[in-house]
C-alpha cells in the first residue's frame, strides 16, 4: 500500500474536466519546461520523498532514483527495482523476492517517469509563489486537481528558473497529509548502458516471477 501511495504521488493524472481557467502565465511556463524536457537524450535523477501527517501520527521517508530514455526507464525506490524495456514492465520487490511482469499498455498507468510529465493533464494552472531555495530562483505553479474525487487538494510544483527544470513537489492532500518529493540530482545526455533497461532473470533465480498479463 505504501508503495502504491508513493507512486500515485510522484506520477497521478487525472482527466475530468471542469470549469476552472488556467493562467496564460503558468501555461507558458510549464510550456517551457516540456519543451526543455524533451530537448534531452535521456534523464538520470534522484530525490527525496517525505510524507507527513500530524494529525495521523505518519511520518515516512525514503530516497530514490531513476534513468529515463525514450520511453524506457529504471527506478529504484522502497526496496523496488522498476523497469521498463519498451514493451514489459518488470517491478522486482527485492523484500518479497518477487517480481511482477506486465504489459505496459495504458498512457495514464502510473509509471516512475511520469515525475517529469504528470503535470500536463488533469490539472488547473495558476502562477504561486517565488522564493530562493538552495541559491536557486524557484516559482511555483499551482496545479489544482480537476478531478472533484481527487485526494490532492493541490500540488506545488517548483520551476528552476534558470534552468526551466522541475526543482521539487509540494503534495497537499486533503486527508492533512502533506508529502514533498525533492530532486536532489539531475543529469540530462549521459552515457547509459542499453543493459540498464533489460531485465536479467539470471541475476534473481530464487525470486517468484508472477505475470500479471
Amino acid at each position: 500500500m505504501k508503495r502504491l501511495l508513493f507512486l500515485i504521488a510522484i506520477t497521478t493524472m487525472f482527466t475530468t474536466n471542469m470549469t476552472a481557467q488556467n493562467d496564460p502565465a503558468a501555461i507558458k511556463l510549464l510550456n517551457k519546461v516540456t519543451n526543455r524536457l524533451n530537448s534531452y537524450k535521456n534523464i538520470y535523477a534522484e530525490f527525496k520523498y517525505s510524507l507527513n501527517n500530524k494529525k495521523a501520527g505518519v511520518k515516512q521517508q525514503t530516497k530514490g532514483k531513476i534513468s529515463i530514455e525514450g520511453n524506457k526507464f529504471h527506478a529504484n525506490y522502497m526496496g523496488i527495482d522498476d523497469i521498463f524495456d519498451g514493451q514489459k514492465r518488470y517491478q522486482i520487490i527485492h523484500e518479497n523476492e518477487e517480481i511482477n511482469v506486465s504489459s505496459h499498455k495504458d498512457d495514464d498507468e502510473f509509471t516512475p517517469n511520469k515525475i517529469f510529465s504528470f503535470y500536463k493533464k488533469g490539472y488547473t494552472k495558476k502562477m504561486d509563489i517565488k522564493q530562493k531555495l538552495n541559491g536557486r530562483l524557484i516559482q511555483y505553479v499551482k496545479l489544482i486537481p480537476k478531478n472533484s474525487q481527487s485526494p490532492e487538494k493541490y500540488i506545488l510544483l517548483g520551476i528552476d528558473t534558470r534552468t526551466n527544470n522541475i526543482h521539487n513537489a509540494i503534495i497537499v492532500e486533503k486527508n492533512g497529509s502533506v508529502i514533498n518529493l525533492d530532486i536532489t540530482r539531475f543529469q540530462t545526455n549521459t552515457v547509459m548502458p542499453e543493459k540498464l533497461f533489460r531485465f536479467n532473470k539470471n541475476k534473481y533465480p530464487d525470486y517468484y516471477l508472477n505475470d500479471l498479463d
